[in-house]
């Protein structure tokens, strides 16, 4: 120990050296920090600090590009380890666009074929070269909406001269790689170090696909870098339609469903790795292992090797583990947990599992869960009611907008006709079925109305005559008991007749 100065401070001796190493400050977080910390931090202040930003950060503030609210590859990492949370999205998806589409004529307006054409042309061409249908560039946008909140559908123009024609193409680009201008008139696709712009539908302002900058700045600029070389090609950036799931933090982007039950999604990545790792364990439940006597050092230490590493897989199973102690010691094997873990998280998963469907109004049938219960007895056709008018139908009405207003009337200069997605047919044709047949028995249907409903032929004439019910006679004949005296009466005429003609004979 060094040598140290002692003093007299009432009438406690205190060495100097102790009070340099034990000094502390109380600090208003309630937390003892040493002196000695404090000073080095105060050295720390005095150091001259770097204020660059990191290079995507730099870049996005250069450009006037605004930063994701939130880390949309981590969404992407959830949706593809959590099966219930992929069904959905698909799901609903397909229920929005894969029940096809009509292009209908407007109200009070003609037909004009030329106009039809140019629809059915731009539809059936409109993937170009990379062979995407355009049923697809729809179905992945709403895939899109519903894993990151935002779609964006990249769209090209026929270009004749300096003049910006009818549109021509029509591609999905992918959320996660979209990045708004704090103007809202252009984007940029990041993927890398690769960049590349968009402006937004139906500006009328070029920009330039690599800078982001107006052309006749782009032109300005390179004729002051470069003079003379006025030569130089523009290559103009394409268009796009953004779309955005209204997300009250960010006034750029939006926000997927699944956001507020994100902990729900990582619960059950989590139930499923936990119950993986125990069988991965082959059933060897946590455990005390107690070597009392005499042991080698080692011992231990094999033990818990064998137990963690060569027992567990399925290529190691069924292997044995021999012990021989000493006749001083002995081997003590306690288990700290004997409860089934595969089945221990049935409920809390099922919790999980509801949750994410919540999120999404999905009625588990549609995802091919066979509940029984509340869900998916008698209230299942309530919950498909309320997941088509809460879900499908407001989205389907956002892409027959998108297209229609976008694509069709700007983009082709078509305005007679209308872009109409095919309702989902959530019907249950059995009760549908029992209630045509009770209106027929009871006559207020006739068979050319039930056909009708059902869009299959009708026949005539028969098939417009009411019916009531037992036996089915025709509506409006005479009644069963006026139809037995006439038959009556009229056998009785007969037997008069024949009785007649054989007198005369």
């Amino acid at each position: 120990m060094p040598a140290s100065k002692k003093g007299k401070q009432d009438d406690i001796e205190i060495e100097e050296s102790w009070i340099a190493t034990s000094t502390y400050v109380l600090t208003t977080k309630g937390g003892l920090i040493p002196v000695s910390t404090l000073k080095a931090e105060e050295k720390k202040e005095d150091k001259v600090k770097s204020t660059q930003l990191k290079e995507e950060a730099q870049y996005l503030q250069q450009e006037g590009l605004i930063p994701l609210p939130f880390e949309a590859d981590s969404l992407l990492f959830l949706k593809d380890n959590c099966a219930y949370f992929d069904a959905c999205v698909k799901q609903i998806a397909k229920d929005v666009i894969g029940q096809g589409y009509t292009i209908e004529l407007r109200e009070g307006m003609k037909e004009k074929k030329e106009e039809k054409e140019r629809i059915l042309s731009f539809i059936k061409n409109s993937g170009g070269d990379r062979d995407e249908t355009f049923e697809q560039t729809l179905e992945r946008g709403i895939v899109d909406w519903g894993c990151i909140g935002w779609w964006g559908w990249e769209v090209s123009r026929v270009i004749v001269g300096n003049k910006k024609g009818n549109v021509n193409g029509f591609w999905h680009v992918p959320a996660q790689t979209i990045r708004v201008h704090k103007d809202h008139n252009k984007y940029c696709q990041v993927r890398g170090d690769k960049k590349v712009w968009f402006r937004r539908f139906s500006q009328k302002e070029d920009i330039d696909l690599h800078s982001g900058k107006t052309v006749t700045e782009e032109r300005t600029q390179e004729e002051k870098d470069n003079p003379g070389d006025k030569d130089k090609k523009i290559v103009r950036a394409n268009e796009m339609i953004f779309y955005r799931n209204y997300y009250p933090q960010s006034d750029y982007y939006g926000a997927p469903n699944i956001l507020p039950s994100v902990g729900s999604v990582t619960g059950l990545i989590g139930v499923r790795d936990y119950n993986l790792a125990f069988f991965e364990n082959y059933g060897v439940p946590a455990a005390l292992i107690i070597l009392k006597g005499r042991w080698d050092k080692a011992s231990a230490k094999k033990i818990c090797d064998f137990l963690d590493v060569e027992i567990k897989g399925s290529d190691n199973a069924h292997k044995t583990m021999a012990i021989h102690p000493s006749q001083n010691s002995e081997f003590i094997f306690e288990k700290l947990s004997v409860e089934k873990k595969e089945g221990s998280f049935d409920t809390y998963q099922k919790s999980l599992r509801d949750e994410v469907l919540v999120v999404y109004k999905m009625p588990p049938y549609r995802i091919g869960i066979a509940e029984v219960g509340s869900l998916g007895g008698s209230t299942a056709s309530e919950s498909t009611r309320i997941y088509v008018s809460s879900v499908i139908t407001p989205l389907e009405k956002v892409v027959e907008r998108l297209v229609t207003d976008k694509l069709f009337v700007n983009g082709l200069g078509v305005k007679n006709y209308t872009f109409n997605l095919n309702e989902l047919d959530v019907r249950d044709l059995d009760a549908i079925a029992k209630r045509d047949r009770l209106y027929f028995e009871m006559g207020a249907l006739t068979p050319n109305q039930i056909l009708k409903r059902q869009g299959k032929e009708t026949y005539e004439p028969e098939g417009d005559q009411y019916y009531v019910s037992s036996a089915f006679i025709p509506a409006g004949e005479e009644p069963a008991e006026k139809m037995n005296a006439t038959m009556i009466a009229a056998l009785e005429e007969l037997k008069i007749k024949v009785n007649e003609a054989v007198e005369r004979k």
